[in-house]
């Protein structure tokens, strides 16, 4: 089927039908791929029971084709099925991008590695088996010993990976992810007053996008919130947009404690449309995230010309560069702060604009997919 050129394999049954941050990743570097000359032939193989109308079907253009695969990703089906469909067409190389490698899968492998949350800072799990964490571990290194190379989103993950598991320095590659073009467009303001409308959003709001996980520090958000609340003129709410994590309700029940109940606006899965206008009538983007391997939203925010704050730990630095004002994720008065100085009519405003947007511009999906195929070619050169 690939007589003249390498033929690679990219698992992207991480792409869901609510879109996820590896999700994202794995859409922008396929889009990105498309675009590059070359002769390597690339599959991208999806589950098969995506939805008919999800974008990632879409892909199947240029030198990507699409390949169907029954089993889902982090299935018990999956540890055979896919090394069985490995054997069976026999690519030259695999592009493995999660944690959890098939025991058994054949031939060459790059994996991406996004962060080690579960290893590093297994406190943000406490309802999580100890056996699920042994797992989780045993196959982070199973895939960090089975990859030629290894692509990391941050220098914090690589640091993480060299630091707690050993890993070999010559096999890490830096690669950032990227953010969509439609990001930095702007969207017409009838637009955005139907989506306020439509998300019960009248008012002034600050944002937050990421699922509601323990390492999010929604609890130092909701307390940030409400010092800033107190301080600023105008009536602000804080929209807080993400899945709710299985078996974890302290942000709901927080927001209440707080006597948030009513300015606090939890909103599940919300299309890509929808997304970047809430983005752009945002006044301010703000993550004081304890942990992140990247932290795409914060890249989304400057792109749409949404001025950020954010957490001055682990990769988030790396994104934000001088554009966002960072600070310490347990120290809600200083966030609090740094918000008024973001909103409208804040000393800090226009700067951080400016900055985020000339930022978010080194981060491409066609640099990301150009350093990734570079990644490839010494794998099937080694």
């Amino acid at each position: 089927m690939f007589p003249h050129a390498h033929h690679i394999v990219i698992d992207g049954r991480m792409i869901l039908p609510n879109m996820t941050g590896v999700g994202r990743y794995l859409i922008g570097l396929c889009k990105g791929l498309n675009d590059l000359p070359g002769e390597e032939n690339i599959e991208l193989w999806l589950q098969s029971g995506l939805p008919e109308e999800h974008s990632a079907w879409r892909l199947d253009h240029g030198r990507i084709r699409i390949r169907p695969i029954p089993a889902a990703h982090l299935s018990l089906r999956g540890q055979w099925e896919l090394p069985a469909a490995l054997r069976r067409l026999h690519p030259d190389l695999l592009h493995y991008p999660h944690f959890d490698l098939p025991w058994l899968s054949p031939g060459r492998v790059v994996a991406t590695l996004y962060d080690l949350k579960y290893i590093a800072r297994p406190d943000f799990f406490p309802t999580s088996h100890w056996l699920r964490r042994w797992i989780i571990q045993s196959m982070t290194r199973h895939t960090l010993r089975r990859a030629s190379r290894v692509i990391v989103p941050s220098q914090s993950t690589a640091d993480d990976l060299v630091a707690r598991l050993k890993a070999e320095q010559d096999k890490l590659t830096v690669i950032p992810l990227g953010v969509d073009e439609s990001y930095f467009i702007p969207i017409e303001p009838g637009a955005i007053t139907q989506i306020r409308r439509h998300y019960g959003l009248e008012g002034p709001f600050v944002f937050f996008v990421g699922e509601r996980r323990p390492h999010k520090n929604l609890d130092g958000l909701l307390r940030t919130f409400d010092i800033f609340r107190h301080r600023a003129v105008s009536n602000y709410h804080l929209v807080i947009a993400g899945r709710a994590y299985p078996g974890y309700n302290r942000p709901e029940q927080f927001s209440q404690t707080l006597g948030l109940s009513g300015r606090v606006h939890f909103l599940d899965d919300i299309p890509d449309i929808d997304l970047i206008a809430l983005y752009q009538a945002a006044d301010a983007f703000i993550s004081l995230s304890l942990y992140e391997g990247f932290g795409l939203p914060v890249l989304e925010a400057m792109a749409c010309g949404t001025p950020v704050v954010a957490s001055n730990v682990t990769s988030l630095p790396e994104v934000t560069g001088e554009a966002g004002l960072n600070v310490p994720p347990d120290d809600p008065e200083q966030a609090a702060t740094a918000l008024l100085q973001i909103i409208p009519g804040g000393e800090m405003r226009e700067a951080n604009i400016a900055l985020g947007l000339e930022r978010a511009r080194r981060f491409t999906w066609k640099r990301c997919a150009q350093e990734t195929l570079q990644v490839y070619r010494e794998a099937l050169g080694s």
